[in-house]
């Protein structure tokens, strides 16, 4: 039985790897929509204070005051996930990590924040970002496992 979970926890970790770097390979092939775009046909619908006033809303430094503070890359990955409320990729099945990514700092930019969209974000928060979802995939599917809500 524990080997069965090892043989599973190593392919949905591979087969996860391989989702995050085929999203990364359309970096290529396909126009990478900036922020503002990615925001306005994604994420205003629950980030506008018409809609959800629970989410973190586009401007307010008050709502994103700690996720600012974390950096970057951790409300990048966590949203990607999903967490609380917010649907994994943000609810957008066709967002690709790279406009998650531009989508978020243009939100966070919004509310004071300082951070770039993919195309010049250092390659070393790029790999935070991306390391971080994978920890991120596997406590998720514990928490699955215990039914412990995340």
């Amino acid at each position: 039985m524990v080997k069965k979970g090892l043989v599973t926890m190593a392919l949905f970790c591979s087969m996860s790897t391989i989702t995050l770097a085929s999203s990364d390979s359309k970096k290529s092939d396909e126009k990478i929509r900036d922020g503002k775009t990615v925001y306005a046909q994604s994420c205003a619908v629950c980030h506008s204070r018409a809609f959800i006033p629970e989410a973190l809303q586009l401007g307010s430094k008050e709502d994103w005051e700690e996720l600012i503070e974390e950096g970057q890359q951790f409300p990048t990955a966590h949203g990607w996930v999903g967490t609380r409320k917010m649907p994994r990729h943000g609810g957008d099945p066709k967002i690709t990590l790279d406009e998650f990514i531009n989508a978020v700092a243009f939100m966070a930019n919004k509310a004071g924040a300082n951070w770039n969209e993919s195309d010049k974000l250092d390659s070393e928060i790029y790999e935070e970002i991306l390391e971080e979802i994978q920890k991120r995939i596997q406590r998720n599917e514990l928490y699955d496992k215990i039914g412990k809500k995340y």
